[in-house]
């Protein structure tokens, strides 16, 4: 019986932690995606679960990834109360590796970073 449980809870943990990073099912090149929670990732910053545009505004804080042709992240931001307060600019060299993040934060100078 106590094997059983811990396997059930140990199945529950990790099916809620895969859900909690999880990129959206459809992705179409180019369009917005939003969520009301990101993880980073090997310097790359993504949405988690994603929500319709409608669920999120009404947050204080959302983010939103744009994706390439590749399915990679391209463009991330952080809102609050409806204001973009970060603005990350990620671009890949041809084998898939981050080469370049620009970093945009409200009131500060664009930082460039080269990996």
């Amino acid at each position: 019986m106590k094997k059983t449980s811990l396997l059930l809870s140990a199945i529950l943990i990790l099916a809620i932690t895969s859900i909690s990073q999880a990129k959206p099912e459809t992705i179409k090149p180019g369009l917005s995606y939003f969520a009301e929670d990101y993880v980073t990732t090997d310097r790359i910053s993504e949405i988690t679960v994603e929500k319709n545009f409608e669920e999120v505004f009404k947050n204080y804080e959302y983010f939103e990834s744009v994706y390439d042709e590749k399915k990679r992240v391209k463009i991330f931001r952080a809102y609050k109360r409806g204001d973009v307060v970060l603005t990350e600019y990620y671009s890949y060299d041809s084998s898939g590796k981050l080469k370049e993040k620009k970093v945009e934060k409200e009131g500060k100078a664009t930082e460039t970073i080269t990996f």
